[in-house]
Parts: structure tokens; sequence; C-alpha cells
């Protein structure tokens, strides 16, 4: 699955907040960022435009880490707020840039990075229908779709819903394939 985002704003801060508020979708999608492609320009706009290939096969946590310093030592500031915010993801992409305004000559810096936030292992009774279903869809595609392969009963039992809730969940994902 594709996903873009794309935010532009006469200022650092509202563009940023902006992107944080766009990048809220990806905790509704099920999967992990696979590969990420950003871009970042200063002008009299700031515009960031970001996509990203997303992969159903595991579930991850996932991010878009926006931060901006200004003033003196930005870059060693915008460092700190980044590593702070990054722990224990793993960064798909990053980049940074820095701005001069100028009339001003307050120099801003700017960080975003793309994560995946490897989750707890959850039980399989706490999944949303689609987290579910992307699980089952990648069970068929590795036993070329045959749903025979698959003992009904205990797949439902491991994802804590009646065989009906599981037998609706392949003819759904079968259709779709």
């Amino acid at each position: 699955m594709l996903v873009f985002i794309e935010c532009d704003s006469s200022s650092i801060e509202s563009c940023l907040e902006e992107l944080r508020k766009k990048a809220e979708v990806l905790k509704k999608i099920p999967g992990r960022i696979d590969k990420a492609k950003m871009e970042l320009s200063f002008g009299a706009f700031m515009s960031v435009r970001i996509s990203l290939s997303i992969e159903p096969d595991k579930n991850y946590g996932k991010m878009v880490i926006a931060e901006y310093s200004s003033g003196k030592d930005v870059l060693e500031r915008l460092q700190e707020k980044m590593g702070e915010k990054v722990k224990n993801a793993q960064i798909v992409d990053f980049t940074f840039g820095t701005y001069t305004m100028p009339i001003t000559r307050r120099k801003y810096a700017v960080g975003i990075a793309v994560v995946n936030i490897p989750r707890e292992r959850e039980s399989f009774d706490n999944l949303s229908i689609e987290e579910r279903r992307a699980i089952l869809r990648k069970a068929l595609e590795l036993f070329g779709w045959n749903p025979k392969v698959l003992n009904i009963s205990e797949v439902a039992r491991l994802f804590n819903v009646s065989r009906d809730s599981i037998y609706n969940d392949i003819e759904q994902i079968l259709k779709e394939s």
C-alpha cells in the first residue's frame, strides 16, 4: 500500500503540526513501513512531502517524527530532540534541513524521521479486523490461497473469535485477491 503525506505552510511550526496530524492515519493502517521517500524545502513556504510503502506482513507501530529547533546550536538541540523520540524505533528514513530567515537572520533546523516501532508480543485477541485479516491474508498467500489447509477452529481460538468470523474473513480476503 502506498501512503502520501503532504503539507505546506508559511511557518515551520504550523507545517510540522499539520504533518503530525496527517501522519496519525498511520495508526489505523496495519503493517510496517517498508520504504520511505521524503522531500523537505524552505522558502516563502516550508513544504514537506512524504511517500511511504507499507507492507501488511508484520504489524508495527508507525510514526512520522517531526521536530525543529531555532536560535543558537540548532543542530545539536535538534539532535537531542530527535534522539529522545527515536529510542526503541527502527528508522526507515530521515532527513533534516536548515533555514535562515532573511530579515531576522534567525536560524532554524528541521528534522523528520519515518520509523517503525516494534510492538510487544500481543495476544491475537486484541487485534482489529484489519490486522486479523492481514495475518490471515499472509497465511493464505503462503499456502497458495487454499483455505482448506487452515484449521478454522484453531485459528478462531487463536484470535478469540467465532468460526463464522474466520470464515467471513477468508471469504472477504479471497474476494479481494
